[in-house]
């Protein structure tokens, strides 16, 4: 009935709604076909009234987003978690629930029974944080926007040109088609591949044009949120969790869990004298900021004082003479805003006369080596993992991104410089392993000399999160595709080749990490192998993090029911609990949401100690930031927190407890533990350093 009455509203809205000055219709409604012979229903509104309502209300619209959004940061400290009802969170007027439970009731329910008290405790230290925004920053932001300067999260106010939609071929006889060897068929394929290939530019230039549009929607409404606060004495960041135990800042867009330009606006309300070391690690942050950060912490500082022209140059006049290049440095590194706000503290603390005096309030981060790689070397105690991804002591910062590309790069030279076993070259005929051959040396080809770092990096770091190989060759796909568009190659033309060679570095890529990291294959292969015996029962995977979360996976089996309405037929999907649950989404979640709430339970436990000690502490997921003064009594208390957390038995209270639940399930046991001495962690001068 609801669907029914929408579309009727809906109807006469297109009907009714009409331009001032042409009467012509605001909306229309399309169909647009999909895959899987479906289409999909939308409501557009016309140019002229988006182009009418943007000329006419572009400031208003502009001015009050700031005020549309429903959570944002507080202006005053705030209220503790106490319970997990609504009206127990941190705002003072606005109800906020305690987890992102996606609708699921066990979750609740099992979140009513729980002891939550040291789960609360986290959470009120991590919101209790005070913060400012950074003026120096904002205003760098603002003068990006107003002069049209692409940097950073401010994109370009330009679209893309896009090339005329193609006109649809006429319909053809299909008799033409009988005939692959005649002439018209060659000329008929022609034309249709011709009107594929226009119609792909065409589509994809109007979603990078979408892309666009939604970039500037996101930089405005931070912009505008910013610039809305900038006279608070102090701002605040109220945290709930997802259904994992993960932690979140409430507000949606400015917050310190945001990119380079949100985190760059932002820092502590309270500053601290530098002392000792704290200018060393202002100066091994920007280091990091600006990419170079696989060296040890001493070369990091060292790059910085080498810079210290370009880092003058930015502090002084950000926006000034670029004739030598110097005013420019800034804008040229990973994350400009952040390095801008670093130079700008290293030149006022050096200015000062007396850098251990200054009075700083700019975190510092530090960041897990490919933190999900060090929860599962820490779980199995691999110690082969763990000195890849810098859990023991090592001389020299490891860089498993690094590791992994460089046995990728030997993989595809050695097979770009084979010629393919087949019986006849020349053959249009080959047997499924002859094409198999064909077409990786092909791709090998491609792709020889353009693997580097960033091709890999993102799939070694989502393998220990369940990564797909479709989403492994999507990722691997887009740095392909920017480098090969970089060297001139036409990747519209070569699609289907990209495409190929894609999904065969995502391959050996994968091949390569479950060869390097077999501890942590070997307890993966574990937690869902128990997973699929819990599924086959029908239930969810449910288990207690170790600081006391109660996780119960929500996955079920979608039930969809067809409703007809004035404007189309509506398919409705239905996730209710009643619903059985989806074993294949149940079994491979497992794995990466366990590890989610063991890196979750680290970090709020790390948020205690920091509390328990007076030390100002936040934290997005693996990265932990602090008062410059402090790191290396954060990085201490991130080794502490690390060990005191797997010492404990983690993988046999898994097991105990599933047991108890399920006791005619007849477990795998737990994997066999490797070498790895914890201890080691507390030795490891580099474990968490931006890597």
């Amino acid at each position: 009935a609801k669907a029914k009455l929408g579309a009727m509203l809906v109807e006469l809205l297109i009907r009714t709604a009409t331009t001032l000055h042409t009467s012509e219709a605001c909306f229309h409604h399309e169909k647009k076909w999909i895959k899987n012979k479906r289409s999909v229903g939308y409501l557009t509104i016309s140019a002229d009234s988006y182009k009418q309502c943007m000329e006419t209300n572009r400031d208003a619209l502009l001015n009050s987003s700031p005020y549309n959004t429903k959570f944002q940061p507080m202006v005053r400290p705030p209220r503790d978690w106490t319970n997990i009802s609504n009206d127990g969170g941190p705002y003072y007027i606005l109800s906020s629930s305690l987890m992102r439970t996606k609708g699921c009731k066990p979750q609740a329910q099992a979140l009513r029974v729980a002891n939550l008290d040291k789960v609360f405790d986290g959470l009120n230290a991590l919101g209790r944080v005070s913060w400012k925004i950074n003026v120096d920053i904002l205003e760098a932001a603002k003068r990006c926007w107003d002069d049209a300067i692409v940097l950073g999260d401010i994109p370009s106010q330009f679209d893309f040109d896009v090339p005329p939609l193609p006109e649809k071929p006429a319909f053809i006889n299909r008799v033409l088609f009988e005939n692959k060897n005649s002439e018209e068929y060659e000329k008929l394929t022609q034309v249709w591949k011709t009107f594929r290939s226009n119609l792909y530019k065409y589509k994809k230039m109007k979603q990078k044009n979408m892309d666009l549009y939604s970039l500037r929607c996101s930089a405005i409404l931070k912009l505008n949120q910013a610039e809305k606060l900038k006279d608070c004495e102090e701002i605040y960041f109220p945290y709930n969790l997802d259904f994992r135990g993960r932690a979140y800042p409430i507000p949606p867009h400015l917050s310190n869990i945001g990119s380079d330009l949100c985190r760059g606006m932002l820092k502590f309300k309270k500053s601290k004298p530098l002392g000792e070391r704290g200018l060393f690690w202002l100066k091994v942050h920007l280091a990091n900021l600006a990419g170079a950060d696989k060296m040890p912490f001493e070369a990091r500082a060292a790059f910085t004082e080498n810079n210290m022209d370009n880092i003058r140059a930015a502090a002084e006049d950000s926006f000034g003479d670029f004739s030598e290049g110097k005013g420019k440095w800034w804008m040229s590194v990973e994350d400009p805003f952040q390095a801008l706000a670093t130079c700008k503290e290293i030149v006022r603390a050096m200015g000062s006369g007396d850098p251990a005096s200054y009075e700083c309030s700019l975190p510092v981060h530090m960041d897990g080596s490919c933190n999900g790689l060090q929860h599962y070397a820490a779980l199995g105690r691999d110690s082969v993992g763990g000195r890849a991804v810098n859990l023991c002591d090592c001389d020299v910062p490891q860089d498993v991104y690094v590791f992994v590309m460089k046995r990728v790069i030997d993989r595809i030279a050695e097979e770009a410089a084979t010629t393919p076993d087949v019986a006849d070259p020349l053959s249009e005929s080959f047997s499924i392993i002859e094409k198999k051959a064909l077409r990786n040396n092909a791709a090998a080809k491609l792709v020889n000399g353009l693997i580097d770092r960033g091709v890999v990096k993102r799939t070694v770091m989502t393998s220990v999160y369940g990564v797909t190989y479709i989403g492994a060759r999507k990722q691997i796909q887009e740095k392909i595709e920017e480098k090969l568009e970089a060297a001139g190659v036409d990747i519209d033309e070569r699609a289907n080749e990209v495409h190929a060679a894609s999904g065969y570095l995502a391959s050996v890529t994968m091949d390569v990490m479950g060869e390097l990291f077999q501890g942590a294959r070997t307890t993966m292969n574990w937690l869902a192998e128990c997973a699929k015996l819990i599924a086959a029962r029908g239930q969810p995977m449910a288990w207690l993090s170790p600081i006391g979360v109660p996780v119960v996976q929500p996955y079920r089996a979608s039930k969809t029911h067809t409703v007809v309405t004035l404007l189309q037929s509506i398919l409705l999907t239905g996730n209710s609990d009643s619903l059985p649950i989806h074993k294949g989404r149940q079994v491979t979640a497992f794995p990466p949401n366990y590890v989610h709430s063991l890196d979750s339970s680290h970090m709020l436990l790390t948020a205690l100690e920091m509390d328990r000690r007076g030390l100002a502490f936040t934290a997005v997921h693996d990265s932990f930031w602090t008062h410059p003064a402090d790191v290396d009594e954060m990085n201490l208390v991130l080794r502490e927190c690390f060990i005191d957390l797997y010492k404990r038995p983690l993988l046999e209270e898994l097991k105990k407890n599933w047991e108890l639940r399920y006791p005619d399930i007849e477990f795998p046991d737990v994997p066999e533990r490797g070498d790895l001495d914890l201890e080691e962690v507390m030795k490891g001068g580099i474990s968490f350093s931006n890597i």
